[in-house]
């Protein structure tokens, strides 16, 4: 079956399926995904995933009088964003008749050559794919477009090649090498240094471990764990502010990634 191949409703509603996490991703991966049988789940890396997140650069944009399509690029591919008007509370998941989605007030600052953060669910109706946003926030901290693409190349490399050398090591599993024996994610690997960026964790303390131990310890949800909730379970040994810092730098060391909003957050190692 060619990559946009599919039929009328080949993929409805997934809302029943337990795989609810947000999975940072490219535009690239999103493009590549073969579409799955009737009401099937779709999977990027062998692992099943529902709601996905992505940043991009608006193309282009077409108003329609119940939706406005958002032509996104990344640099890796292009993807129509389709952003359900409206704003009321009568907004669902997609319809046998391909129709339908999470109405949201359309933001009139989101215009051509604005950079966004998608949130959304990869879906296919007619033989074509589109994302049906659960929001599409603009862009106003230039330095995220860089951290989101590396967040989703990390999160490439946990599930394809295993957790970085440091953690597998400490788990005792020997260290994954790529081409001529150098790791993946070490200066001098296949990803040219990247994986030091966002993989090394030394310097880590007992509250940024403490604050990654609560996130794991908590039941999983697909929108992440409150900052609030965090803070309300290391009250008694640690303050507010210490541990809004520590979520900062366990978010700027690539443990963590915001879900939702800003307030709300999931480890990138969750499923290690």
């Amino acid at each position: 079956m060619s990559a946009d191949a599919g039929g009328n409703d080949d993929n409805k509603t997934r809302g029943g399926y337990k795989n609810q996490t947000l999975r940072p991703v490219t535009i690239k991966q999103l493009v590549e995904v073969s579409p799955p049988p009737a009401n099937g789940p779709i999977f990027i890396d062998g692992c099943e995933i529902k709601n996905i997140t992505f940043v991009g650069v608006v193309r282009s944009v077409l108003q329609q009088s119940i939706n406005v399509i958002y032509s996104v690029e990344d640099g890796t591919g292009k993807i129509d964003v389709r952003v359900w008007a409206g704003g009321n509370d009568q907004g669902g998941d997609m319809g046998d008749d391909g129709q339908g989605g999470s109405n949201q007030m359309v933001d009139p600052n989101i215009t051509v050559g604005k950079y966004v953060c998608v949130y959304g669910e990869l879906r296919f109706f007619n033989g074509k794919r589109n994302v049906s946003s659960h929001k599409v926030r603009l862009i106003t901290d230039h330095n995220e477009i860089a951290y989101r693409g590396m967040e989703a190349i990390y999160v490439h490399l946990n599930a394809t090649r295993g957790p970085p050398p440091a953690l597998r090591q400490r788990a005792g599993a020997p260290a994954v090498s790529g081409m001529g024996g150098s790791s993946l994610y070490s200066s001098g690997g296949a990803m040219g240094g990247y994986g030091a960026m966002v993989s090394n964790d030394q310097g880590m303390s007992a509250i940024h471990a403490s604050v990654l131990d609560v996130i794991k310890t908590s039941p999983p949800h697909p929108n992440g764990l409150e900052i609030a909730v965090i803070k309300q379970r290391l009250a008694g040994r640690y303050q507010s502010n210490q541990v809004s810092e520590a979520v900062e730098w366990l978010i700027s060391e690539g443990h963590l990634y915001n879900t939702i909003d800003e307030t709300h957050v999931l480890s990138t190692s969750m499923n290690d």
